[in-house]
């Protein structure tokens, strides 16, 4: 009997765990989840997450997701102005997700924004967004 209950009591407190967003599933504090494009667009249209072009200027030249806002990796390493703007604008009640060219850089930068306490995600790379046949625009648009 005093088995049962202890496996009762375990499977409610992993239960309570998994309800207050404690554990190991993907996207928890200190970790980078892996979003979809899909996913993402999701979560853009109903205004849960910004999306963030990490990739550099002549990188994003023949486009970038419509609804991205762009930091180059050079101006975030750098701690400069951008970064810092975006930074200070940022809420913590959204997820961030990131992506590059392929989705290293994205990783890099959803990292350093778990560690600044922000939730992030890795949408991957551009090409990604692309192949999903969601919106892109023009840099300046």
């Amino acid at each position: 009997m005093i088995k049962n209950n202890s496996l009762l009591t375990v499977v409610i407190f992993m239960g309570l765990m998994s309800f207050f967003g404690i554990g190991c599933d993907k996207g928890t504090a200190g970790q980078v989840a892996s979003v979809t494009p899909k996913e993402a667009e999701g979560m853009l249209r109903n205004e849960f997450a910004i999306l963030l072009d990490v990739r550099e200027a002549d990188e994003i030249k023949d486009g970038m997701a419509t609804p991205a806002q762009w930091v180059p990796m050079t101006d975030i390493e750098a701690n400069g102005p951008k970064w810092n703007a975006f930074i200070s604008k940022l809420s913590k009640d959204k997820q961030v997700i990131v992506y590059c060219a392929k989705g290293g850089r994205a990783g890099k930068v959803g990292r350093l924004l778990t560690e600044k306490g922000f939730r992030a995600g890795n949408m991957g790379g551009f090409r990604d967004w692309v192949k999903a046949g969601l919106p892109t625009k023009k840099p300046g648009n």
